[in-house]
């Protein structure tokens, strides 16, 4: 959950992750900055994305974040994240309207959780059962992965090309990107701010080939180098990007 009621507005950017977020707003709604300009829809998905997406969000906003896996949600609701032209997808009337009506006569966190939980369950009716692309998902993000994505692509029995197309429909990414997404996010989770950037540890905890590839790629995705980003405040990043919660 975002309360951004007893502050001022939070200006900051969404730094890429290897999930899928569906975002309900209540007050004013979030306005998209970068790459693209707009006020966001109030309620749609925020897919995985490759680069960092800087937004402004209003001090009288009240957002309900939920977090799921894209290849499980897409596979449910039958949405094609391939088609995706900005940075946001928009979730369709029926049946998301009337959820967001529902929650938006609750107040608090568990009550929306209760609401939420229900809504799947509903219309889900029986017990989900992954099939291959959840399952290459999972192997992807899997914090032990080590392997390359070919070879993983290779366990499987289709085509290449066939399931890259499938991934990126349910994904909204490539295998090959979505692992460098996560590679990020692992680093993330094992840099504390107040420590000297340990470049060699980095690179052998996160599959980099060397010190100038995972630089290189975290730019990429991030916007910044290493040095410049973990020496700043993170507050609203991490609040923006999910890395906490508020």
């Amino acid at each position: 959950m975002i309360k951004s009621s007893d502050s001022p507005d939070i200006l900051e950017k969404f730094i890429p992750r290897e999930d899928l977020s569906i975002v309900f707003h209540f007050g004013n709604p979030p306005f998209m900055l970068h790459p693209h300009y707009g006020e966001l829809p109030p309620y749609f998905i925020a897919p995985v994305v490759s680069k960092p997406q800087h937004m402004r969000v209003s001090e009288t906003n009240i957002s309900f974040i939920v977090t799921c896996k894209p290849s499980v949600f897409t596979r449910i609701f039958n949405i094609n994240l391939q088609v995706c032209k900005y940075s946001y997808v928009e979730l369709p009337a029926i049946p998301f309207e009337a959820l967001w009506k529902q929650l938006s006569i609750y107040s608090n966190l568990e009550e929306w959780i209760k609401c939420f939980e229900g809504f799947i369950n509903n219309f889900q009716g029986s017990e989900y059962e992954k099939d291959h692309i959840d399952i290459l998902y999972d192997r992807i993000v899997s914090r032990d992965n080590n392997q390359a994505i070919l070879k993983i692509e290779m366990e499987f029995p289709v085509s290449q090309r066939t399931l890259q197309r499938q991934f990126i429909r349910r994904v909204g990414t490539s295998p090959k990107r979505l692992e460098r997404i996560s590679r990020i996010n692992r680093v993330w989770d094992l840099i504390s701010s107040d420590k000297i950037i340990d470049y060699q540890n980095l690179v052998i905890k996160g599959c980099y080939y060397d010190q100038s590839h995972f630089i290189k790629e975290f730019k990429e995705i991030v916007g910044e180098t290493p040095d410049n980003f973990f020496k700043r405040d993170l507050e609203n990043v991490k609040i923006m990007s999910g890395k906490t919660e508020r």
